[in-house]
Parts: C-alpha cells; sequence; structure tokens
C-alpha cells in the first residue's frame, strides 16, 4: 500500500470534526491534547497533518506534481485550508509520523497575520494608491517582495525601493500585507484601507 492508502485506511469510518481553518486547527488541537489526523482537500492537493497530544508532529502533500513529508510540506500551506480532523489510536500516529516528521513546528505560524497598526476605518467605499514604507530597527529594507492578498488570493505584488517603499493602487477594504522573507518563509499582516489612508505613507517595521 502507498503512504496515502494508509492514511486513507486509517481514516475509514472515521466521524471527522470541523471543518477548521488551520489556526482554528492548531488552538483546537493544542487546548484538548488532540491525538489524531487533520486532512484537507482541496482542488488538486490534499493534506494530512499528524498531532500528538495536541502538537503538529507530522505533515504529508499529495498534488499532481508528487508528494513532500515533514517541513517541505509545511511550507506550501497557505493558511486559508480547511480541516477536518480525525481522532486515531496514538500508537498508529507514531507510527506513521516516523516518516513525515515536522522538525521546526514554526513554520505552522509563520504566516499567521498580525495586525498592522493604526489601519482601521470601516464603511467606506472608493479607491486609491495605498503606499508603504517597510522599515528594520528604523532602517529601511531594500529588495523585500510584497504582495497585497485578498480572499486568500493575491492580487498585487512589488518591490521595495532603496527607500524601502511600495505602492499599489487598491479599492477601500479589508486585505493582507504579506512580507516574504528571504529564507522563504513569510509573515502576514491584516489591514484595511480607507480614504485617511490617501496621500500618507504607512511605516510597517518587521524588527
Amino acid at each position: 500500500m502507498t503512504s496515502r492508502e494508509i492514511l486513507e485506511s486509517v481514516l475509514e469510518g472515521s466521524s471527522g470534526e470541523g471543518p477548521y481553518s488551520l489556526q482554528g486547527l492548531l488552538e483546537k488541537a493544542k487546548s484538548r491534547a488532540l491525538v489524531g489526523i487533520a486532512k484537507s482537500a482541496e482542488k488538486r492537493q490534499e493534506w494530512y497533518i499528524l498531532f500528538s497530544e495536541g502538537e503538529p508532529d507530522g505533515a504529508i502533500l499529495y498534488d499532481d506534481k508528487g508528494s513532500l513529508f515533514g517541513d517541505k510540506a509545511v511550507y506550501l500551506l497557505k493558511g486559508n485550508e480547511q480541516f477536518m480532523f480525525y481522532n486515531e489510536d496514538p500508537s498508529v500516529i507514531e507510527r506513521i509520523t516516523l516518516g513525515c516528521r515536522v522538525f521546526d513546528r514554526n513554520l505552522f505560524t509563520r504566516g499567521k497575520a498580525r495586525d498592522m497598526p493604526e489601519m482601521k476605518k470601516v464603511g467606506e467605499t472608493g479607491a486609491g494608491i495605498f503606499s508603504m514604507k517597510l522599515v528594520m530597527g528604523g532602517n529601511p529594507v531594500q529588495g523585500r517582495r510584497i504582495s497585497i492578498r485578498r480572499a486568500g488570493q493575491i492580487i498585487a505584488n512589488d518591490t521595495t525601493s532603496s527607500e524601502g517603499k511600495v505602492s499599489f493602487r487598491l479599492l477601500f477594504g479589508k486585505y493582507e500585507c504579506v512580507v516574504h522573507e528571504k529564507d522563504l518563509s513569510t509573515r502576514v499582516y491584516e489591514f484595511e484601507f480607507h480614504a485617511d489612508l490617501l496621500n500618507q505613507v504607512v511605516t510597517l517595521d518587521i524588527s
């Protein structure tokens, strides 16, 4: 049997709980010290995350390009997946985890949304230029890729200038600003673009 067939045979007949977002799943598993398998199936990707005593100890991704295990699989999580959770026997989870162990659990929360300061104002419609300056310890960060995401979809990309600045033409509303790190990890900041930010430059310190 393939590893995928083994996982499906384990889940067969189990009643799942959910769906949960990735962060909701991690929080619930930790608070209840859950042992089992979480599965997400969407488009042409299937994710399996293995939990032991509430911690995500293993991960597997299957898609039309093949399969990835452990940390390599977690790198490709977008954060907007929906998971069903299945309680399973600890000995089964331990055995399967041997082939897909996650060594850096921080990878699961690298894209967790943080709040960008002073960005909230609700109830307006319109459009304009959103400008931002990326700094670290007060110094501008040059050459860093910035993406703007809405409803899980990337709608714009830009690279910071020598002054650490980027600009995007946006409709008023809620967005996520994704800062791409050199080690391929990301930081995600929630914000709301509104009229008060027109002709302003928002400073984001990633120190």
